[in-house]
């Protein structure tokens, strides 16, 4: 499982699917704000991948109730979307996804062995 993978399966989706059922603000940009954290511990520990996993565990730990209620509120919300108009909130947030996408594949390229690491894969698995 590849990290950026991981991260585009469950927090880029869901906090783009978030962010098409709300049209924005609130919970969604809590949702992006997740993302934007635990790549930020990546980044900042990319020296010593035991430590990121560490942190990024603390970091889901603390905040897995919450994201899940989010999902949960997201789920609910989309049911009352047509087809169309979840088409139309997706494009107006596909920018969104996609710089957050490019920034997790930057990161597997600038640290070896991250895509591969049990600990954050551990660690990004504990908010499912």
């Amino acid at each position: 499982m590849r990290i950026i993978s991981f991260s585009k399966g469950i927090i880029i989706a869901a906090s783009t699917a978030f962010l098409m059922a709300c049209g924005g603000g609130g919970t969604a940009d809590k949702l992006m704000g997740y993302q934007e954290k635990m790549m930020s511990i990546i980044e900042s520990n990319k020296g010593d991948l035991d430590k990121a996993a560490v942190e990024l565990k603390t970091f889901v730990d603390a905040n897995k109730a919450d994201f899940q209620a989010a999902m949960k509120s997201m789920a609910e919300e989309m049911k009352g979307k047509s087809e169309e108009e979840a088409k139309a909130l997706q494009a107006k947030y596909a920018e969104k996804a996609a710089e957050m996408e490019k920034r997790g594949e930057q990161l597997e390229k600038d640290i070896p062995g991250l895509k591969d690491h049990a600990g954050i894969k551990a660690a990004m698995a504990g908010l499912m």
